[in-house]
């Protein structure tokens, strides 16, 4: 539980526990009735500033079960208006849906400051469970910074909490899902399905559909990486189709038709996924998308060369090498393709070297 104390307030404090309880296990239905229920009682939340704080880390919390994917960009500035009450408890709650928070963004520096600030603290909360979904949401992170292993360290480590509990079975497909594209990540695509597959069986039978479909992206991706490009856009398209705003799926999907030359297909995909970027305020996949355009458009190499290079120093910023690493690479093709080795031979040294950087730092971890 969040152990969140109020004085004089027992039943909104009880309300407010069992709300992340819900939340954290992923029990949408539970969750929507509890909010409404302590809506109600907004006008006394509203009253003290400790009990706001609390409802209102949490209403954000509640917004990322809802929609992880929507704009939650400003999600956090009611927060930042209150006072921070200063003890552990809300401290390390503050601290870890920051990190969640900035995880979302896709600002992962910031992140990971935040994951060690409330790791910091986590001394001070004895839920177990709490302990897993800290392990949980790190693995997030870790799996989109590209260190595989790290990731797939602490869902193990998740998972294996959340296995000696009951009713946290949503909670132990999350951390299989992140296995599953850990291990495809590291070219175990066979362990990698094994995962996934497991995850989406799990899911089904506890009726979350939402999150089906978030995993067959998933899967969609497995099989993208694997370049069975029809197999993955079977599962990408129904995906793209019931999550209309589903950015990632939408790149894949079109990736995968330019892939099987399917240039109209892929160009309209492309125009759909940049407004969603746009409304979403998401520079990294607008980049993604601006660099897939320029191929479809079968653009002159040094004009794709150019957007690449502006989608770099985002990269750089976001600490992205593994889009580096792939984007030099394909750039180091595309020379070589026209007859320009110099370039070629530069991309290529250049996609070499952030590789061995990238293995040094997973190394590190």
């Amino acid at each position: 539980m969040m152990n969140i104390q109020i004085t004089g307030n027992e039943l909104i404090n009880k309300m407010l526990n069992d709300w992340y309880r819900d939340i954290r296990a992923q029990r949408i239905s539970e969750a929507k009735k509890l909010k409404e229920e302590i809506d109600k009682k907004l006008y006394i939340i509203e009253s003290d500033v400790k009990v706001s704080f609390h409802y209102y880390l949490l209403e954000f919390r509640y917004k990322v079960l809802i929609d992880g994917l929507g704009n939650l960009k400003k999600a956090f500035d009611k927060i930042d208006a209150l006072p921070k009450p200063n003890d552990e408890y809300s401290n390390y709650y503050y601290y870890l849906f920051k990190a969640i928070h900035y995880t979302i963004l896709t600002n992962y520096s910031e992140a990971s400051n935040y994951f060690e600030k409330a790791e910091g603290l986590l001394e001070h909360i004895s839920d177990e469970i709490e302990y897993a979904e800290f392990n949980y949401r790190v693995a997030i992170l870790k799996y989109h910074l590209h260190y595989a292993y790290s990731a797939i360290e602490y869902a193990s480590k998740a998972r294996d909490i959340f296995v000696k509990q009951a009713g946290y079975e949503v909670n132990i497909a999350l951390c299989e899902n992140i296995l599953g594209l850990s291990f495809s990540e590291l070219k175990q695509h066979d362990k990698g399905e094994e995962y996934i597959a497991s995850a989406i069986n799990i899911l089904q039978k506890n009726d979350a559909e939402m999150l089906v479909l978030r995993i067959r992206h998933n899967l969609g991706l497995l099989y993208a990486s694997q370049n069975l490009s029809v197999l993955a856009i079977r599962h990408l398209s129904e995906v793209s189709k019931k999550m209309p705003t589903h950015y990632k799926a939408i790149f894949l999907e079109a990736r995968e038709y330019y892939k099987l030359g399917e240039i109209e297909k892929a160009k309209e995909l492309i125009e759909s996924g940049l407004k969603v970027c746009e409304e979403l305020k998401n520079d990294e996949y607008r980049y993604h998308f601006l660099i897939l355009k320029g191929f479809c458009q079968h653009l002159e190499v040094e004009k794709i060369e150019k957007i690449i290079l502006e989608g770099f120093s985002y990269f750089e910023r976001k600490n992205l090498s593994e889009y580096i690493h792939e984007y030099t690479e394909s750039l180091a093709l595309e020379f070589h393709k026209v007859g320009n080795i110099e370039k070629a031979e530069k991309y290529f040294f250049m996609s070499y070297e952030i590789k061995k950087r990238i293995f040094e730092k997973e190394a590190l971890k």
